[in-house]
């Protein structure tokens, strides 16, 4: 119906919370999980902070395209392409990026837990994190909304049958651990569209990690970042399991990230499975890796 096609909303609804000049990294110590609701953003502003917005807590997914001709990215083209397929998306809050990019932001509703991550190379889904909020700027270049926009605030659409269909679909393309655990085809390799539910239900430390995430150990909370590091997209996620802990540090877990991504590849279920005993001990996984 009509009535339900545009949710006007204002910024006081959502959740926000500071971060560093110039920067997309939070200023707050468990990054966009200390966001809140009805915050002063012109304090921040004034202070010289950007700003997060965190999608989930504020019921609200983006489509983020991303636009740069030298790497032959357009998720312009994609998002056209897509909508081809599935249908016209509806008008919405759309916030120019500082690269050229754009953020089409719509309401969460009907969103899964866990959408898909990625549309074709340049197109990511943003739901379990945050996004930059106009005025923030990255050097120089603000973020700035061009439409969707009204004297009641931000207009935020629903999202069409069809799409969010595609986006609750997440493509097992690898069958959660065993697709991982091969380092010599997946070293310094990136996969998309992964099953995160399915990883976690086929990996015992996985789980312990999730289950035991205030008091881990910084060997065992390494190996889950080897593993999870993998997976295109799944910097929220391991920021999400992180935060509880007591000492947990947005850049140092970012460093973490950067290099396991970079110079390393995931612990093998036999490695696992000769250091964590108590946990993996009786894992599948690695009973069929050490046939």
């Amino acid at each position: 119906m009509t009535s339900n096609l545009l949710i006007p909303r204002n910024l006081q609804e959502c959740a926000v919370f500071p971060c560093k000049k110039n920067s997309k990294e939070p200023a707050t110590r468990h990054g966009y999980k200390d966001a809140q609701f009805g915050q002063d953003i012109q304090k921040w502003i004034n202070a010289g902070y950007n700003i997060g917005l965190a999608l989930s807590m504020s019921n609200l997914i983006a489509i983020d395209c991303d636009f740069d001709s030298n790497k032959d990215y357009n998720g312009f083209e994609t998002l056209e392409k897509m909508e081809e397929k599935l249908g016209r998306l509806p008008v919405t809050a759309i916030q120019r990026t500082p690269r050229g990019g754009a953020h089409f932001i719509y309401s969460s509703k009907g969103v899964t837990n866990n959408p898909r991550g990625k549309i074709g190379k340049d197109i990511d889904v943003k739901y379990n994190g945050h996004i930059m909020l106009s005025p923030s700027s990255i050097n120089g270049n603000k973020y700035e909304f061009v439409n969707g926009v009204d004297d009641n605030g931000f207009i935020f659409a629903e999202l069409p049958q069809a799409w969010l269909d595609y986006l609750n679909k997440v493509a097992s393309v690898y069958d959660g651990v065993s697709a991982l655990k091969n380092s010599k085809n997946i070293s310094k390799k990136v996969y998309t569209e992964i099953d995160t539910d399915k990883v976690f239900n086929n990996c015992a430390l996985l789980r312990f990690c999730r289950d035991n995430s205030s008091d881990l150990p910084e060997p065992m909370w390494h190996s889950m970042i080897t593993v999870l590091a993998q997976i295109e997209g799944s910097d929220e996620l391991i920021h999400e399991l992180s935060a509880d802990y007591p000492k947990y540090s947005y850049e140092e877990t970012q460093k973490k990230i950067d290099y396991a991504r970079k110079f390393g590849h995931p612990q093998s279920c036999k490695y696992l499975s000769s250091n964590y005993p108590e946990i993996c001990g009786n894992c599948s996984s690695a009973s069929r890796e050490m046939v």
